[in-house]
């Protein structure tokens, strides 16, 4: 009998249910990554608007459309806040998290590869909750130290994504991947939009004098769901306790067909081959690309809002939440559409994830060219751009992301690391070029931005659809011991007996 005819329900299952505890994970991730972003507003005392510099002007009339919250008057008061840090301190803090992030990630899927994701995945999240605990105690001490700490929560952080990768290598069945990555990492976007929501509230409402309480929340958050994981999860579904023999046999008699009987025992990992992969590059190429679109959709088209129309992102409300919830759709409704257009043999799983890369991709690039032709008035419209670019751009999980359980599944969390690190330089750099580009913030630079981002989405998603492959690559398949082989013979005479 076929593995997809005793295929056993997804909801509910076991595997369903890691899934779950995924997506809380990576929202409790990325909470810890970004609360600082939000928590540092209250904790540096600065000076309003009226101390003496003059504020770029828009190229719009500074008028107020239906969007906008009322300004404030340019004789604000110093605005209140604990710590008298400079301007390059405070960029330092929180730059310094993605100085730790850039170094852990080929690492932290080398270990979930050779010891178990789940717990590379709990010792990190654990560690980083337990440091963003000690983040007021720290910034209060030195801001060297709030430095240094962050630094360490960026290296463990930065190992929490490849080992996840590794686990969904021996718990997702090939035809069910993308549903169940993409209900795993969707989680990252409602983190980000919790923090938006929360963090102000408690940061002039929160005990401790306000911004304390964001860390400590997040933190406290993080530890509970470290005592979920660690008693609902398992590194492989032969060691869970709970689950039934229907979904165990299920999922691991479908890994089998694509990758050779498992021996319970990591792999040597092949670098060389590896590494000289097109469709490893092809991955890359694509991470590298949909990463750079996400940064400039995210940190530079607000730039952009506020310096030619006239609009600050922060002054919308809810609508400032709208690109993360777009995307978060994005994420599960493409997931859904490419298993169910592979299950019914409508495309292969190549042309799957080619289709969902030029969607994201290629969609994503129009969405942001358009939106920099935004003239003054169309606030609105631009939003709308921005939402729409934003969301389509979740297609992107159906494609590179899952691609790399499709080519490498041993090996997924060692490469998905390689590529986040080489994202790790594109999201450097796009800040950099970006500022150099627009020095005096016009629309004609902005727009330079804009269509130069564009381009290099364009040339992503091309280059992954030359060299992807949607099958398991030779190098990539699980070898069994000799100890295995030569029971094969005999289960075999065992049968014809």
């Amino acid at each position: 009998m076929a593995t997809s005819d005793r295929k056993p329900p997804l909801f509910p299952s076991t595997r369903l249910t890691l899934a779950a505890l995924c997506f809380v994970g990576c929202l409790v991730t990325y909470a810890l990554r970004t609360n600082m972003s939000m928590a540092i507003v209250c904790m540096v005392r600065r000076a309003g608007s009226g101390n003496g510099t003059e504020a770029k002007k828009s190229e719009c009339a500074p008028t107020v459309s239906i969007l906008e919250e009322p300004q404030h008057l340019p004789t604000d008061p110093i605005i209140a806040g604990e710590f008298d840090w400079s301007e390059d301190v405070a960029g330092s803090i929180l730059g310094a998290f993605f100085n730790g992030y850039l170094c852990s990630q080929v690492l932290g899927g080398y270990l979930a590869t050779r010891f178990g994701g789940k717990r590379v995945i709990l010792y990190t999240v654990l560690g980083s909750s337990v440091l963003t605990l000690l983040s007021p105690i720290a910034a209060r001490t030195h801001h060297w130290l709030l430095y240094g700490l962050r630094i360490v929560i960026g290296f463990l952080q930065g190992a929490t994504f490849p080992a996840m990768h590794t686990m969904w290598a021996l718990w997702g069945p090939p035809l069910e991947r993308s549903v169940l990555t993409g209900v795993s990492y969707a989680g990252a976007q409602i983190g980000n939009m919790l923090v938006l929501s929360i963090a102000g509230v408690l940061c002039e409402r929160g005990f401790d004098g306000g911004w304390p309480s964001i860390f400590y929340s997040f933190g406290v958050l993080g530890v509970l769901w470290c005592g979920l994981w660690h008693f609902f999860t398992s590194d492989r579904p032969s060691t869970h306790k709970r689950i039934s023999k229907e979904e165990r046999d299920y999922i691991e008699g479908s890994l089998e067909e694509t990758m050779g009987k498992s021996t319970d025992k990591p792999p040597a990992t092949p670098w060389l081959k590896m590494l000289t992969s097109r469709a490893v590059w092809a991955c890359w190429l694509g991470h590298f690309a949909g990463d750079w679109g996400a940064y400039t959709m995210m940190t530079v088209l607000p730039s952009f809002l506020k310096d030619v129309l006239g609009v600050s992102l922060s002054s919308l409300g809810f609508l400032s939440a709208a690109p993360y919830l777009a995307y978060f759709i994005a994420i599960n409704c493409g997931g859904a559409a490419a298993d169910t257009l592979r299950e019914k043999r409508i495309l292969s799983t190549l042309n799957t994830r080619r289709l969902a890369m030029v969607l994201a991709l290629v969609g994503q690039a129009v969405f942001l060219v358009l939106a920099a032709h935004c003239n003054c008035g169309q606030e609105t419209l631009f939003i709308i751009f921005l939402i729409i670019g934003t969301g389509i751009s979740g297609f992107q999980y159906s494609g590179f992301v899952v691609n790399y359980l499709d080519i490498a599944p041993p090996f997924s969390g060692t490469i998905m690391g390689i590529g986040n690190t080489l994202s790790c330089f594109g999201g450097m750099l796009s800040p950099i070029i970006t500022k150099k580009l627009t020095p005096n913030g016009t629309r004609g630079e902005w727009q330079v931005i804009m269509w130069l981002t564009g381009g290099i989405l364009v040339v992503g998603a091309a280059l992954f659809a030359l060299l992807a492959k949607g099958e398991v690559e030779e190098w990539a398949k699980v070898k069994p011991s000799e100890k295995v082989e030569e029971e094969v013979p005999l289960q075999e005479k065992d049968n014809q007996a």
